[in-house]
């Protein structure tokens, strides 16, 4: 029995076992599913829009100007449709769920200094949070977008820790590229305040132009550049004014659509991040209250987390979605707590520990019984 428990363990060891059990467990869900006629209909809509009218920087819906978002998930979307002839819903959810575990891959590969059985736990938490595992098995771009904002944040605590290779301010800015092409201000914004924050927390503005120097900028002027061009030549100015004012400032200033009071993410957050915001945001507070485990990286997820916490209560438009961005950085930074206050001197973390590995495990069975009783569950 020992033996068999110890096999169990190293299968688990290996990140792909545990990400090839997270498919297998959602794999009802993702072959069964139907697409929900509010946002995925609509997606598929515009794509074959797009298609039928050979658009592709300007999207419509019905003939109407659809400039609500950047076209990159909908070329992933023509894309399947035109090597397929038809929308295959379980590959398109692929590129929800890849990076989904993207997101996992780049914690796990962050936050080395967990240990593995701190860190297991710490990946399911995150896996079976609501808002992140709804967002991993539906057909959305804000997953996307999140795969980039946490490589972004992650390139940028490289290059602050003194990694000096060049690659990486080249791909820093291709990362945040590639979160605002996927969902939008967002994307450039969390990276931005972000970083910002911490360094002046630190007393280091004058290494702002490390990451944020000539080549972010040139990287975001000339990339940014070729899809306004092409926006401008395909739709003309009132798409183009479309996207980038009345999708942006007046979202953020009077919104239009999704419009919530500046408080609304303060009890929102709770069924967001549920079940695991309970304990997570709890022991993020003890911590930093009571000193325990406030590492570096630690200081810096809490950090950039709060600043976006703060950002997004700002604006006028609100949906539990948008702290997407920040979930992965308060679980690792409540796991991260928890190990450091597991010293030998108290109990409850070690049984914390025990029952968010069950806790999760039993929400990943719950998720696999409902793909197959009720395909339609998320």
């Amino acid at each position: 029995m020992a033996a068999q428990s110890t096999r169990i363990v190293r299968l688990l060891a290996d990140q792909r076992v545990r990400f090839l059990c997270y498919l297998l467990l959602l794999l009802p869900f993702l072959l069964q599913r139907t697409v929900t006629p509010d946002n995925e209909l609509k997606y598929l809509r515009i794509a074959d829009e797009a298609l039928r009218d050979s658009h592709f920087w300007c999207m419509a819906l019905d003939g109407n100007a659809y400039a609500d978002k950047p076209p990159l998930y909908f070329w992933i979307i023509m894309a399947c449709r035109r090597l397929l002839g038809f929308h295959c819903i379980p590959l398109l959810t692929l590129f929800s769920l890849l990076p989904a575990f993207g997101v996992l891959a780049l914690f796990n590969r962050w936050c080395a200094g967990l240990r593995l059985r701190w860190r297991i736990p710490a990946e399911a938490a995150l896996m079976t949070t609501a808002y992140f595992l709804g967002g991993a098995v539906v057909l959305r771009m804000d997953m996307l977008m999140v795969f980039f904002i946490t490589l972004a944040m992650w390139l940028f605590w490289r290059i602050d820790r003194g990694d000096s290779l060049t690659v990486l301010r080249w791909a820093f800015p291709l990362a945040v590229f590639g979160a605002i092409f996927s969902k939008g201000p967002v994307g450039i914004l969390f990276p931005l305040i972000g970083t910002f924050c911490w360094l002046l927390r630190e007393r280091r503005l004058r290494d702002f132009g490390k990451a944020w120097g000539w080549r972010t900028w040139l990287v975001l002027a000339v990339l940014c550049g070729i899809w306004w061009v092409g926006v401008w030549l395909e739709g003309g100015r009132p798409y183009l004014e479309n996207l980038l004012v009345h999708q942006t400032m007046d979202r953020a200033v009077n919104a239009f659509h999704h419009r919530r009071p500046w408080y609304w993410y303060l009890y929102t957050v709770w069924y967001a991040m549920g079940p695991w915001a309970l304990l997570t945001i709890p022991v993020a507070v003890w911590g930093v209250v009571r000193n325990v485990g406030t590492t570096p990286d630690v200081r810096f997820f809490l950090l950039v987390s709060a600043a976006f916490f703060v950002l997004m209560s700002c604006f006028s438009a609100k949906l539990q979605i948008y702290l997407l961005p920040a979930f992965g950085f308060v679980n690792y930074a409540a796991f991260s707590i928890l190990q450091a206050a597991d010293d030998g001197t108290r109990r409850w973390p070690a049984r914390i520990r025990r029952g968010a590995c069950i806790a999760a495990a039993c929400l990943l069975a719950a998720c696999f019984v409902a793909g197959l009783c009720f395909p339609d569950f998320f």
